[in-house]
């Protein structure tokens, strides 16, 4: 008998209106702190007296708080300052580590060699915070986070997940990384014959590059430049995640699970 298709994953999503509201207020905030040369760590205080009431979901970490700066941040305002702001919400839980990761994925892995800046601060992000994290205490914010790392990395549809929770999203978000990475590093060494579609998913962020003139010759030696010591980078951090005793046991979990999967066959 033939199995039934899967209903569409229904993503629930804030009101569109205090979205755009407290993002409004948030990046006119982060804009100030900018001018007056504010550090990190004020800036996110003040960013946090946004968060009280301009959300659906008031509270840290702030689901809406993560999507907000990474959305900004990729790439309409991608700055100095507002890369340290992110990496202070993360260090001080205002957004939860792996959400932003997740979405920092989605955008930054199809443009990192147009980006290559915003690559390596990626990578060391990844370094920090893929396997330094805490878990979720609150049920609706899990379930939110939950949702929004397995719509932005398609977890579900690639390992063919029907009901995905909290643990399962964890292990499988590293099980992803660690995937990325290493396409990322072949085809970053010319290493990896295939067509770009598989470095960028279905859905994922792609920055839109007007070709008019191109890009000349010193920005893509310059671009060049930078790119080259990301392949080192990246492999630092699979060799850091590959470390942590928490990997190594996901990766058998993943495993052992895929080998029972494969004798129903």
């Amino acid at each position: 008998m033939a199995e039934a298709p899967r209903p569409p994953l229904q993503i629930s999503q804030p009101p569109t209106t205090a979205i755009s509201d407290l993002e409004r207020t948030v990046m006119a905030t982060v804009t100030l702190s900018e001018t007056r040369g504010d550090p990190p760590w004020l800036c996110a205080a003040k960013v946090a007296q946004c968060c009280g009431s301009g959300t659906s979901e008031p509270g840290f970490p702030n689901a809406d708080l993560a999507s907000i700066l990474v959305s900004n941040l990729c790439f309409s305002h991608n700055t100095p300052s507002l890369w340290k702001l992110l990496e202070q919400a993360m260090a001080t839980q205002l957004v939860y580590p792996l959400h932003v990761l997740a979405l920092l994925t989605l955008r930054v892995i199809p443009n990192r060699k147009e980006q290559p800046k915003a690559y390596r601060l990626y990578l060391e992000l990844m370094r920090r915070y893929a396997v330094s994290f805490s878990l979720l205490k609150a049920a609706s914010l899990k379930k939110k986070v939950t949702t929004s790392i397995d719509v932005a990395l398609q977890l579900s549809d690639t390992y063919g997940v029907e009901k995905m929770n909290f643990g399962m999203a964890v292990v499988l978000f590293l099980v992803n990384a660690l995937t990325d990475l290493l396409d990322c590093i072949l085809d970053d060494w010319g290493l990896l014959v295939a067509s770009e579609a598989q470095f960028v998913k279905e859905g994922s962020q792609s920055m839109h590059v007007d070709m008019k003139g191109g890009l000349n010759n010193n920005r893509s030696k310059y671009h060049q430049q930078l790119r080259q010591p990301n392949v080192f980078t990246a492999l630092e951090v699979m060799e850091k995640l590959c470390s942590s005793k928490f990997v190594q046991v996901s990766l058998r979990l993943v495993y052992k699970n895929l080998c029972v999967y494969l004798q129903d066959y």
